[in-house]
């Protein structure tokens, strides 16, 4: 008895969309940055709550996914204020 090989295709996978930031101001991009982990933790906190009401169109892997997405962008806005206080530190000792 043989088995014959199964041809799996594998998944497709979409590419994730970048939003281009524009050259400016460092009070932009900080203001970005938060803009952008307040929404998804808004979006985050809005699944969770759809799925704990029984919303048979949330499935509790959207709910995780959403919750990463956010943990991700506040990861994301911490990082940028510590390198930015870490530069500030560093100019600020440098002799002159």
């Amino acid at each position: 008895m043989s088995i014959a090989p199964v041809n799996i295709a594998p998944p497709s996978i979409t590419p994730v969309e970048h939003t281009p930031t524009k050259q400016g101001d460092l009070g932009d991009v900080f203001a970005h940055a938060l803009t952008e982990a307040s929404n998804q933790e808004k979006a985050a906190t809005s699944a969770a709550e759809r799925f704990a009401k029984g919303d048979p169109t949330m499935g509790i892997h959207e709910v995780m996914i959403a919750s990463e997405k956010a943990n991700i962008e506040v990861r994301y806005a911490t990082t940028l204020k510590n390198k930015a206080i870490e530069a500030y530190r560093e100019l600020m000792n440098t002799q002159v």
